[in-house]
């Protein structure tokens, strides 16, 4: 499969996920129509992720004409990406919702995604590849993924006995 093929097909995951997002909105809200702050923190959260993934797949066939090499290609949008992570993640960390574990996993999982594509943009370890940018994209599905879980994961305070 080649590069182009694995991103659009990442892709099409990404938008499953955000997809989903809408089916969330459906059960998720309480009676009064109110969500939990945390809830819709992940909801919002979910939908990001998957529109950051989906659009990290994309740009690479809209850098390509101008990049005068796949190095450079890789570069510039790796750059790009851990850019982006970096910006989200702090963003993540300011939220009242967002607990001790939840900036430990953010923080952590951001952190070492930062660190992959600003070795790949400066060449160390990798030869300004395909690769380390595939992981970072990946971090974006996995996250929208994760927080799909947290969403539909229903509590046991959640729960009426009638």
């Amino acid at each position: 499969m080649s590069e182009s093929e694995t991103l659009f097909s990442i892709a099409q995951v990404a938008i499953g996920l955000a997809g989903f997002s809408a089916i969330v909105v459906g059960f998720k809200r309480h009676e009064s129509g109110d969500w939990r702050r945390a809830d819709a923190d992940r909801f919002n959260g979910m939908l990001i992720h998957s529109m950051c993934a989906a659009f990290f797949c994309v740009l690479p066939s809209i850098l390509d004409p101008f990049a005068p090499s796949a190095s450079a290609l890789w570069t510039l949008a790796s750059a790009l990406l851990g850019l982006q992570i970096a910006v989200h993640a702090g963003l993540v960390l300011t939220l009242s919702s967002t607990d001790l574990a939840g900036r430990i996993h953010v923080g952590g999982l951001a952190a070492a995604a930062v660190l992959l594509q600003a070795l790949n943009v400066l060449g160390v370890g990798f030869d300004h590849a395909f690769g380390p940018y595939l992981v970072g994209v990946l971090w974006h599905v996995i996250q929208a993924g994760v927080l799909f879980v947290m969403l539909t994961f229903v509590r046991a305070a959640d729960i009426r006995d009638e």
